[in-house]
């Protein structure tokens, strides 16, 4: 898989003196220390790839490079400048784990499942016995399919993965192991990408029963970014510094441009290089997908690259149109277009009674496709919570 080059302040070049290593011209990164984290050690410290910065009780978030570290003003962000050899080739290592192995190499390298918000991959497998009877459900889609993950993995990692799903049938020897990672033989619509809807299209079972399989450790799921990830920390011994960011054009007209403009970017690294390399017409941003309520950033406002919220940007040539709402006309295509038939066309007449809720997976298809410019999603929302 091709990644586009970086800036000039973040190439690498190589490093005679080490054997395939090499050096990385100075650069400073920004991580947000998580509300009501703990901070023990002293700062300014010297700090080294992988090192924990601080443990925020779900998650962890390590150093993503060789440098010093400070606190920012007010201890809000941890700020460090990189002036050291990294390495960036890690060889392909066939071995074995216990599953308590496997739960310490999930803390050690800081792993986060990618498909449920906030929860560490730690937590999620430590849910399940391996005595226990339930399905383990591999998906080759993430949320919005912003990167063929399947692919790389089947291109790149095939033994990896091989070596892996036989982990997990050693671990698990009384769960139904569904692996889909078999790139092209499922076509991707949304919402596929959303755990419950997946699995429930390749079990027929119905949303709630879904969600409620999932509540209750019989259904574990793994998306392929998540897998992605398992493998590179088991096999390639990578922590949790780095991860994927898409990169994708919308024109005045609204349409995309979904040309492959991937990035492989280190936590808490600028991204302003994206406004210094992109077509100066798209001058609007967004880290919420096509689907989302979108809020919407000035190019020149991106910040620094967060690792566990960043995997898709959105480039507007103009600010997405906030559509007024109009009256109902009553067309039914907020149902005729729902996926999973939770009748959003009663929140739209308040008859919340009606709304299946449980079924309703948020994926934002009845909002875009109203012709009144309705917020279902605000409603939905509001239902949710009542």
């Amino acid at each position: 898989m091709f990644f586009p080059r970086l800036p000039r302040t973040f190439t690498r070049k190589f490093h005679k003196a080490e054997n395939k290593r090499e050096r990385t011209i100075q650069g400073n990164f920004l991580i947000a220390v998580p509300s009501g984290s703990q901070i023990t050690e002293n700062y300014p410290k010297r700090v080294s790839l992988g090192e924990v910065l601080v443990d925020a009780g779900a998650l962890r978030i390590l150093a993503p490079v060789n440098g010093v570290a400070t606190l920012t003003e007010g201890g809000t962000h941890f700020q460090i400048k990189q002036d050291g050899v990294w390495k960036t080739s890690s060889p392909y290592q066939n071995r074995s784990y216990s599953f308590t192995e496997v739960l310490e190499k999930f803390v050690e390298d800081a792993l986060a499942s990618l498909d449920f918000p906030d929860l560490s991959l730690l937590k999620l497998f430590s849910s399940f016995s391996p005595q226990d009877h339930f399905k383990i459900v591999i998906s080759p889609f993430t949320r919005y399919n912003h990167l063929s993950f399947d692919e790389m993995i089947q291109s790149e990692m095939k033994e990896p993965l091989d070596q892996f799903l036989l982990l997990l049938k050693s671990t698990f020897p009384n769960a139904e192991i569904l692996s889909h990672i078999d790139s092209g033989k499922i076509n991707y619509s949304h919402p596929l990408g959303i755990p419950e809807f997946f699995i429930h299209k390749i079990t027929g079972e119905s949303i709630p029963s879904v969600n409620e399989g999932i509540r209750n450790n019989k259904i574990l799921f793994l998306g392929p970014e998540t897998i992605y990830h398992i493998l590179r920390s088991l096999y390639y011994n990578e922590p949790f510094t780095r991860r994927h960011l898409s990169v994708c054009l919308v024109d005045k007209r609204g349409r995309m441009d979904t040309e492959s403009r991937q990035f492989l970017l280190t936590n808490g690294q600028s991204l302003d290089f994206i406004r210094q390399n992109n077509d100066k017409r798209y001058k609007i941003a967004s880290f919420q997908s096509m689907f989302d309520s979108v809020n919407a950033l000035d190019i020149n406002s991106l910040g620094n690259f967060d690792i566990y919220e960043h995997y898709l940007l959105l480039l507007y040539e103009r600010l997405p149109v906030i559509r007024n709402e109009f009256a109902c006309i009553d067309c039914n295509e907020c149902n005729t277009y729902c996926p999973t038939t939770a009748n959003p066309f009663a929140l739209v007449k308040k008859r919340w009674e009606d709304f299946e809720k449980q079924s309703c997976i948020e994926c934002g298809i009845c909002t875009v496709y109203c012709p009144s410019g309705i917020d279902i999603r605000s409603r939905i929302l509001e239902a949710k919570k009542g």
